[in-house]
């Protein structure tokens, strides 16, 4: 039996390879979140892969939902492996940026390190419409990077620095201003996000935060 176009997509076999392992926990930490709360339908932004909803989607029933998961991502190649590697799940070639779903059409958005990496324009953008896009009781989960906090964080932001500096000037560029503001705490903040609940995980230097959108406008660049 052939393999979907798509199966064998290098990039993505070895972004898995490299990182799969390494993010298990939060995947399972970040599904089992938005199943606690039936926080369907969920998007996925930056999807990558497609690692968050590919073996972690919580196998439950949700009424009246045809897709109760999705993914999205920019990259086409990325799109179709994740759609390769986990046939069933749907995962749409889109800008996180300007999200081609209706206003309050989700219950829940996802981003795991899909922030710190952007520009503050373009991160700012892709938070704003999250927030577009969220309903009545939804919520943003996010995964990145904090600022250290103990010797164990401290550590852990060493070995991340030196894994992120492989991801080219304007990337690494891009971590350390949004270390500088505050990391992943700073930024929802700024961008009109209140948090609900947090896990840090000190070994990464990170954290993954449950936040609402706040009734006020954000602050992000003032």
């Amino acid at each position: 039996m052939s393999r979907p176009k798509g199966f064998w997509y290098l990039p993505g076999i070895l972004y898995d390879l490299a990182f799969g392992g390494m993010f298990r926990g939060l995947r399972r930490h970040v599904a089992r979140t938005v199943e606690k709360e039936g926080l369907y339908p969920w998007l996925d932004v930056c999807c990558g892969t497609g690692t968050q909803l590919r073996g972690h989607v919580p196998r439950v029933r949700v009424p009246d939902l045809k897709n109760p998961a999705l993914g999205l991502d920019l990259s086409f190649g990325f799109v179709r492996y994740a759609a390769a590697r986990a046939p069933g799940l749907p995962f749409v070639c889109g800008d996180a940026a300007r999200l081609p779903f209706r206003d309050k059409s989700m219950t829940a958005v996802s981003v795991s390190f899909g922030l710190h990496d952007k520009s503050l324009m373009l991160r700012s953008a892709i938070l704003e419409e999250a927030r577009r896009v969220l309903g009545p009781g939804g919520m943003l989960i996010a995964v990145d990077f904090e600022k250290p906090w103990n010797a164990k964080s401290r550590l852990g932001a060493l070995i991340v620095r030196a894994v992120e500096r492989l991801g080219g000037k304007e990337h690494f560029a891009n971590g350390r201003e949004f270390l500088r503001r505050g990391g992943l705490h700073g930024f929802l903040q700024e961008s009109g996000f209140v948090e609900v609940s947090r896990r840090d995980v000190a070994t990464g230097s990170l954290s993954i935060v449950v936040a609402r959108p706040s009734p006020g406008p954000p602050t992000v660049g003032s």
